[in-house]
């Protein structure tokens, strides 16, 4: 008679730990809702409006600040404040030169940059990083699609924030706040491309006035999700069926 392993083992979380190679991977068990991330949310600070900004940190290619934030997400259980990724990101990437002063390592070459600059990059990008985790979630928690995945290699390099699973189709999903640097990305990311992938989708997210207050956190709701399967609605009949 086979013995049936435990979901977890001792410490409630972990699923398994495996080695293969050159690899281990880590596999843990999480429980998050979007009612535990609002709550979470709604004791957070944000400060990253009319900092710094710098014309070399923000045309720099630095390490995702998503790396960060999942990390942080994957071993402290929890959303991290601001300061808490800063200190995650600054600590897992760049050596300190002086109080004012960073530097990074990439492609054979110490890059310098100044440290409230990055800083500040990081913090504008903090609600986003929020976003785009609660409507993971959202997506899940919906119900409505068969798949819902995330990839840090396909946000990073593709601008692909979920991969869903549709009504048998498999999209690729871009997810923003409708704004000035929202819309620039659409256009340069389509701008570099002359053929469209037609199960790409980029849809840009407008939030009612009420959730506009200076400094809060703005997330979106079920709502959006409707929108997003308005959408993907229209592909699928769009697309030829196999």
């Amino acid at each position: 008679m086979t013995q049936l392993l435990p979901e977890t083992f001792a410490d409630g979380t972990t699923i398994d730990i495996g080695l293969e190679k050159g690899s281990i991977t880590y596999v843990r068990k999480v429980n998050w809702t979007s009612a535990l991330i609002e709550q979470q949310v709604a004791s957070l600070a944000y400060s990253g409006e009319n900092l710094l900004r710098d014309a070399e940190v923000e045309k720099a290619k630095l390490p995702p600040f998503a790396l960060a934030f999942y990390k942080f997400l994957f071993f402290k259980g929890q959303i991290p404040t601001e300061q808490e990724l800063w200190t995650q990101y600054l600590i897992a990437h760049f050596g300190v030169l002086d109080e004012t002063r960073i530097q990074f390592f990439r492609k054979g070459t110490w890059r310098v940059y100044k440290a409230d600059a990055v800083k500040a990059r990081l913090f504008r990008s903090f609600p986003s990083l929020i976003r785009d985790f609660h409507f993971f979630v959202l997506c899940q928690e919906s119900g409505r699609f068969q798949e819902v995945k995330y990839s840090l290699r396909d946000d990073y390099f593709n601008g692909v924030d979920l991969t869903l699973t549709y009504q048998n189709k498999t999209f690729r999903v871009a997810v923003m706040l409708n704004s000035e640097r929202a819309r620039q990305f659409k256009e340069q990311k389509y701008s570099r491309h002359a053929e469209t992938d037609e199960q790409e989708v980029i849809l840009l997210f407008d939030l009612p006035r009420s959730e506009q207050n200076k400094g809060k956190i703005k997330l979106f709701s079920s709502q959006h999700i409707q929108q997003l399967i308005t959408e993907l609605e229209k592909r699928t009949h769009e697309l030829p069926r196999i």
